[in-house]
């Protein structure tokens, strides 16, 4: 009997190529909710990244049998996801307005290792100041082009080398390097025009 959460993504690819639904609902279960988050950092709707998730999906389980093995599957499904994301803004003649979630305070939380007994909470003056930090970085990043704004993502926030970041985007090392730049210094840029400095982050 096959033990589908021990299995790796790629060979549950493998087993979906074959025809096993199972291994397909344990790939949508595993990345449903990290590829809607993701798919929302790009496009900045809730709607819309739902829709570029399903398609996500879609496209996964059409192309499965091109899917090579020696592959990265979560790489090669985050180039499915920006590029959906490419093809919505293009589409997009104008952008609809949403409510942000909080998401950079939460990562930020995780990254202090939060675990409610060593967490020191912020005191009143400095959570406010924290969130006005977090609102300007957020109104900063959509003045960003897609390109720069999935670099700044994959980098900062799903954590990927440079490498990875290439192949997602499917341009050079250099490139992604050079966006990371432009994208950081837009950010900082924001928020010294703001008064503050990026320790506050």
């Amino acid at each position: 009997m096959v033990d589908y959460q021990q299995t790796s993504d790629e060979l549950l690819m493998a087993s979906c190529a074959e025809g096993d639904e199972r291994a397909f609902q344990e790939l949508v279960g595993r990345h449903q909710r990290w590829a809607y988050r993701f798919a929302w950092k790009m496009v900045r709707d809730s709607d819309a990244a739902w829709d570029v998730t399903q398609q996500a999906f879609l496209r996964v389980f059409k192309n499965v049998q091109s899917f090579r093995q020696d592959c990265s599957f979560s790489t090669w499904f985050r180039r499915i996801i920006y590029n959906l994301s490419i093809d919505y803004w293009r589409t997009m003649r104008r952008r609809t307005e949403t409510e942000y979630q909080d998401e950079v305070a939460v990562d930020a939380q995780k990254a202090d290792g939060h675990n409610g007994l060593c967490y020191r909470p912020l005191g009143p003056e400095k959570l406010a100041r924290r969130k006005e930090v977090i609102q300007v970085l957020e109104e900063a990043m959509d003045t960003l082009s897609l390109e720069h704004r999935t670099a700044i993502v994959l980098r900062e926030v799903e954590g990927l080398s440079y490498e990875e970041i290439a192949e997602v985007m499917e341009c050079p090392r250099g490139t992604v390097m050079s966006r990371l730049h432009h994208a950081r210094k837009k950010l900082v840029l924001a928020l010294q025009e703001h008064g503050y400095h990026g320790s506050e982050v």
